[in-house]
C-alpha cells in the first residue's frame, strides 16, 4: 500500500527537478543582460571569467579574447575596405572623463541630481579608432540615405541591409524614419533618422546596454 505513496514522491521530486533545469535555460532579456553581464567575447573579465573555469589561466583568457578581437576587426576591415582606409593607424586609447571642478576646489558632478536620475542615459565613451570608425560609417550612411531617402521603416531596413547593417532597430516617429544599429563585428553605436534630409550620429552603447536610448529615470 505504500507504493502509490513513494511513486507519487517520486513523480513530485522529478517535476521540480525538471522545473529547476527549464529555469536555468531561459536566457536573460538584454535589459538583464545589462544589470548582470552574461559571459561574452565582449567583455574581458567575463570571457577570463569562462576559460578560467575550464581551466585556462587569466592570461590565456585574455590572450584569447584579444585573438577574437583582432580576428573581428579584420571581419570589419575587409567587409568596409575604405572605413579600414580612413580609421587606419588611430589610437585604442580610451581617454579618461574630465570630473567638473567646484569652487571649493574638490570636484563632483555640476548637477549630482540631475546625473543620478539620468544615469541610465549615459554612453560608454569612445576611443579615437572607434570614434574615427563611427564617423566614417555614419557618413557613408547620410550619403547614400540623401540619394533617395527611404519613405517608411520597410525601405529604410531594405537600404541598412543592403549597406551591410542587417541588425539594424528601425522604426516610424513624428521626427521621421529613425533607427539605431552597432556597427557590425566592432561597434560602435549609429544612430539617427534616415528619411527627409538623413542626420546619423555615431556614439557608444548606453551602460545599461544597446545603441537604443532607454527607457528610465524619475
Amino acid at each position: 500500500m505504500k507504493r502509490p505513496a513513494l511513486a507519487a514522491a517520486t513523480a513530485v521530486l522529478a517535476t521540480g527537478a525538471l522545473l529547476t533545469g527549464c529555469g536555468s535555460t531561459h536566457a536573460p532579456s538584454d535589459r538583464a543582460g545589462a544589470a548582470h553581464p552574461a559571459v561574452s567575447a565582449a567583455s574581458p573579465s567575463a570571457s577570463a571569467s569562462a576559460s578560467g573555469s575550464a581551466g585556462s589561466t587569466p592570461e590565456e583568457a585574455q590572450r584569447k579574447f584579444e585573438e577574437q578581437q583582432k580576428q573581428a576587426a579584420a571581419e570589419h576591415d575587409k567587409t568596409f575596405p575604405a572605413v579600414a582606409a580612413a580609421c587606419a593607424g588611430k589610437s585604442t586609447a580610451t581617454p579618461s572623463p574630465t570630473p567638473a571642478a567646484t569652487a571649493s576646489g574638490g570636484y563632483q558632478p555640476e548637477n549630482p541630481k540631475y546625473s543620478e536620475n539620468h544615469a541610465y542615459a549615459q554612453l560608454m565613451p569612445l576611443n579615437p579608432l572607434q570614434q574615427c570608425r563611427g564617423d566614417a560609417h555614419a557618413a557613408r550612411l547620410t550619403a547614400e540615405a540623401a540619394k533617395q531617402p527611404p519613405t517608411g521603416p520597410d525601405q529604410a531596413k531594405a537600404l541598412l541591409t543592403r549597406l551591410g547593417y542587417p541588425g539594424a532597430t528601425v522604426g516610424q516617429t513624428t521626427n521621421g524614419v529613425q533607427f539605431s544599429v552597432s556597427v557590425p563585428k566592432v561597434g560602435p553605436c549609429l544612430s539617427g533618422t534616415l528619411s527627409a534630409t538623413p542626420q546619423v550620429e555615431a556614439h557608444g552603447p548606453y551602460l545599461e546596454g544597446g545603441c537604443e536610448r532607454p527607457k528610465g529615470g524619475h
